[in-house]
């Protein structure tokens, strides 16, 4: 899964936050938020050690600090360093329990380590605040993309099918809708779909190379020559 920010992870874009955020520690180097951002914009830039750096400062600064762990955990997820964004989601999911994205992904940093009653009890713990945060919100792509690799992980096919779709009808040309809902395909067995939803993720501007590779949502799909393409094509 690559739960992230809904910006598209191009030159441009990359190029804004990095200035952006280079900006903010000018106007207070102090600010724990300010840390986090630059960690996570230098993180998409795929500067891991200098983005590492900056999310330990944001920590120093303030240990309460959500954005600091979760992202902290992205960054590391990205580069298959599983043992580490698992210690980190689980400590973002300590400081806001009602979200359900950093348990999702701790779900998948334990899966990864084989650790598989952990993986089970995140998913739940994940799939009950995204069933909470739907009561307010029910069109919400991102909870719904979420939940639903949780029903499929559980075993739960036809939720997990039904909660893809509406994901998919509520934002079908955004490019991390359309990553996570292959996954899900994938997860469904459904690869004709998962690598059509690939295909047009990356077209609408879906960048994040290091996820594709080291997602084990994917895994299945790692054989097949449409995906060895799609990975050219970043």
């Amino acid at each position: 899964m690559s739960w992230t920010l809904s910006m598209r992870a191009t030159d441009r874009y990359l190029k804004e936050a990095d200035e952006a955020s280079a900006r903010s520690l000018t106007i207070d180097p102090n600010l724990a938020e300010a840390h986090a951002a630059r960690g996570l914009a230098v993180s998409l830039n795929r500067r891991y050690d200098e983005a590492e750096r900056e999310f330990e400062t944001a920590i120093r600064q303030d240990p309460a600090l959500f954005e600091a762990y979760y992202f902290f955990a992205r960054a590391c997820f990205a580069q298959g360093k599983h043992e580490q964004a698992a210690e980190l989601f689980e400590k973002a999911y300590q400081v806001q329990p009602e979200d359900y994205s950093a348990p999702a992904l701790l779900a998948a940093s334990y899966g990864a380590l084989g650790r598989e009653d952990d993986a089970r009890d995140a998913r739940r713990r994940s799939l009950e605040a995204a069933e909470k945060h739907l009561e307010l919100f029910p069109d919400d792509a991102r909870a719904l993309y979420i939940g639903a690799s949780g029903w499929i992980a559980l075993g739960e096919r036809d939720r997990g099918r039904q909660w893809t779709e509406r994901a998919l009808e509520a934002d079908p040309e955004d490019p991390l809708v359309l990553y996570n809902v292959a996954c899900s395909y994938t997860g469904l067995g459904d690869s004709e779909k998962a690598i059509r939803c690939l295909d047009e993720a990356i077209t609408f501007g879906y960048g994040q190379r290091d996820w594709l590779e080291h997602d084990s949502d994917l895994d299945p799909l790692r054989e097949d020559p449409r995906y060895q393409d799609l990975l050219k094509r970043l």
